[in-house]
């Protein structure tokens, strides 16, 4: 047996995250990045971004800040996500930021943090999606999940829907709450195994990763599937923001970090260019009342042809209410 016949299996998994990673980049010379457009003012709403300190998130939160918004930090560091917030005001001047604490590879978490939020008493217009892991090792959330389907995409999918009533509440017919949900252009290479969705039988970290952003798609179009058929107004899409430089890239393979390193500069989009397109889902005017859909900058794409799987939908769905522990009220929908 060759010496190199054990890194066979683990060079297919790079390779195939760095066919992605070529791939977004041949979009990203076909169509750069538009500056971000002035948007009007939102005076009065409120928002929560999750993993709002850094990267993507903290660029979301300071521009929806600087149009007026009240912004909710939702983060598993105190001491980053009060920073975030210091720094926002200093850059924004406005105090309508702040930080509470939610770790969503912690069930409990989140819903202590749901608890607190309530506390407040105020509405929800905005609901970003946005925290993430990437690639990391093989490793389980407190409550035994795989990390990239339990923090990418369970946790998720428990703090949307115990924020839902609250949602609906501060919706209106000409002014609809928005739930925008941050995926990946990974999905497309993604299988979802219903069957194994804690990748136990066979861990590959891109594996994995690729399964919690296509789970995050079809969780989306369930879920507007849902809100359509209840005549609520809420709007949930989807973003992908592009192949971007953030700190998600640390725990990838060294030849990976090399080709980052020499070329982010040119084909990367910054944290800023990568937070346009969920900026413009939160509070564009053309996104009104509109859901169920994917986009790469500011523009609606096609996704992933299993992602449209409406029993796929169904099936994640309620498996997903199991698995995190809330009734599955989807049972007496269409």
């Amino acid at each position: 047996m060759s010496l190199l016949s054990p890194l066979v299996p683990l060079l297919r998994v790079y390779y195939a995250g760095l066919a992605v990673i070529l791939h977004q980049l041949r979009r990203r010379l076909r169509s750069r990045c538009p500056p971000t457009p002035v948007f009007p003012t939102q005076n009065g709403k409120v928002a929560i971004v999750t993993g709002g300190a850094k990267g993507i998130g903290y660029h979301t939160v300071k521009h929806l800040a600087r149009l007026g918004m009240h912004v909710i930090i939702a983060g598993n560091s105190e001491r980053e996500g009060q920073e975030a917030v210091r720094k926002i005001k200093e850059e924004t001047l406005t105090g309508k930021v702040e930080f509470l604490y939610c770790d969503l590879a912690s069930m409990k978490s989140i819903r202590q943090f749901v608890q607190q939020f309530r506390a407040k008493n105020c509405p929800l217009h905005v609901l970003v999606n946005n925290a993430g892991v990437m690639l990391v090792p093989e490793r389980q959330t407190e409550d035994g999940f795989e990390e990239h389907f339990g923090l990418n995409y369970l946790g998720h999918f428990l703090l949307t829907n115990l924020l839902l009533d609250t949602l609906k509440q501060s919706g209106t017919h000409s002014h609809s709450a928005r739930i925008v949900t941050v995926s990946s252009a990974t999905h497309y290479v993604g299988k979802l195994h219903l069957d194994d969705l804690q990748s136990r039988c066979s861990y590959s970290p891109h594996g994995a990763y690729a399964q919690s952003k296509l789970a995050l798609v079809l969780f989306t179009y369930r879920l507007q599937h849902l809100l359509t058929a209840n005549g609520s107004h809420v709007t949930a899409n989807v973003v992908d923001p592009g192949v971007v430089n953030t700190e998600l890239y640390k725990h990838v393979f060294w030849v990976v970090k090399v080709v980052k390193w020499m070329t982010a500069w040119l084909f990367f989009k910054t944290p800023e260019e990568g937070a346009s397109t969920t900026i413009y889902a939160a509070v564009s005017p053309e996104m009104e009342g509109v859901g169920g859909c994917y986009l790469y900058n500011e523009k609606r794409t096609k996704s992933a042809d299993i992602a449209y799987d409406e029993e796929l939908q169904r099936r994640l769905w309620t498996e997903s209410c199991k698995m995190v522990g809330i009734s599955d009220e989807s049972s007496r929908a269409p």
